[in-house]
């Protein structure tokens, strides 16, 4: 009887044992079998300063992991990525795993294997594993994965409490809406000339939030059709140019006069939008001169938060010779927790079990403000709607963009002069798709 009991005991603490496990091993690649892959593999990618740094070491916890594969790194400043990458795409030496973006929207797509593959075949439930909202835009319409998710990065408001109290305003809430926020940036703008302070920052990031705070959108889900001339859309845009002429947010002039977060770390201006990528910078600059927090960008008319984002995630290339070694690669910089936790020292991870632990205890570098919000907002962030596929469209839209907040056009006349010719941009991309 006593025997019996003893094997029960040990029965449960191995079943015990491999539940706790389950996740890790998922996460791991069920690292028993990490000694028999071997062979070369190359890594393509770009970047620069403390993220290229974070990229570096991520390889080298694959190495202590894949101790028999031998890495080659290619490593390219990103400013000129697009066409070297094409170039060695063509030419084929661009390596066993390629760095990418969902915002290409499929334009390498052909170039990269399917990973629903090797996802199946390790079981793995990503709805589990990964951050929520991070994985959004790596799955073609036909159901192609393109590629695993790495990091990401989304926006927060940044506000100055010393303005908001000279002004005599509440601070802004996680509920309030983008009528809320206009009303407020004209309420806190105050002073003349040189010494007028902005209720917001010409921010860059701003024309990307223009078309979609009231509801609206640039283009339909597939880009095959522009809606700049949607009654919804064209209010996101207006709302920025009445910022402009109610001094509200710099007219161009004044934007050129000094950088966007110089203006806000100088206390010339009330908010700002605030990357992840750059929240320890602006930290530095603001030093003790005022008093700030953050909040999440104001709502649409349903409710929902309007967030954008941008991913970083690695594809396998089709051509690759050591398959096993690119997946096993592409595993590891995105679902492991030790990687991930080095990711949060810069951006948002991909891992949950690091993005929802390591990253949402972090505070900006200096503050006691909580990078916890960032995680919440990532959720329902729209991908960064300019970049791969439809950079010539984009091109049109900023134009729109500063024709209402630099030429002082309505929306609706700046759509009218620029709808046709982003409609022909579009259909010009899927024609040679």
């Amino acid at each position: 009887m006593r025997k019996f009991a003893i094997i029960l005991l040990i029965g449960i603490f191995v079943t015990v044992i491999t539940a706790c496990s389950a996740n890790s091993d998922q996460a791991e690649g069920n690292s028993s079998g990490n000694g028999e892959i071997s062979g070369d593999l190359t890594v393509f990618g770009w970047g620069g300063g403390e993220e290229l740094q974070s990229r570096k070491e991520a390889t080298k916890i694959f190495k202590k992991l894949y101790p028999k594969v031998k890495v080659h790194e290619v490593w390219l400043p990103a400013d000129n990525i697009d066409v070297k990458l094409d170039a060695a795409l063509a030419a084929g030496n661009a390596g066993d795993v390629i760095m990418m973006s969902p915002d290409w929207k499929g334009l390498r797509s052909k170039w990269f294997e399917d990973l629903n593959p090797y996802i199946e075949k390790d079981q793995l439930d990503l709805e589990a594993l990964l951050t929520q909202g991070v994985d959004g835009g790596y799955v073609d319409a036909d159901g192609k994965r393109e590629g695993m998710p790495t990091t990401a990065s989304d926006f927060m408001i940044a506000y100055n409490k010393d303005i908001f109290d000279k002004a005599g305003l509440p601070y802004p809430t996680n509920d309030w809406t983008w009528d809320d926020f206009s009303a407020t940036a004209k309420q806190v703008s105050s002073g003349e000339g040189a010494n007028r302070v902005y209720g917001i920052v010409s921010h860059w990031i701003l024309q990307s939030f223009a078309p979609f705070i009231y509801g609206g959108m640039p283009y339909n889900e597939d880009w095959s059709k522009q809606t700049l001339d949607d009654p919804n859309t064209l209010k996101g845009y207006q709302l920025f140019g009445d910022l402009v002429k109610a001094k509200a947010m710099p007219d161009d002039a004044a934007a050129k006069s000094m950088p966007m977060d110089q203006m806000f770390a100088a206390g010339r201006a009330a908010m700002y939008p605030l990357g992840v990528f750059e929240a320890s910078t602006i930290a530095k600059n603001i030093g003790s001169n005022f008093q700030w927090g953050i909040v999440m960008p104001p709502k649409d008319p349903s409710g929902k938060t309007v967030n954008i984002k941008f991913q970083t995630g690695f594809a396998m290339n089709k051509d690759s010779k050591n398959k096993e070694a690119a997946w096993a690669y592409i595993k590891t910089v995105s679902l492991n927790k030790e990687v991930g936790d080095l990711y949060s020292k810069v951006n948002l991870p991909a891992a949950k079990e690091s993005a929802d632990s390591t990253f949402a205890n972090l505070k900006i570098e200096g503050t006691d403000i909580s990078m916890v919000d960032f995680v919440t907002g990532l959720q329902d962030a729209i991908t960064f709607p300019w970049g791969g596929s439809i950079a010539k469209a984009g091109d049109l839209y900023e134009q729109t963009w500063q024709q209402v907040t630099v030429q002082g056009k309505s929306a609706e006349e700046a759509a009218k002069a620029y709808t046709s010719q982003i409609q022909s941009a579009l259909d010009s991309i899927h024609q040679s798709k």
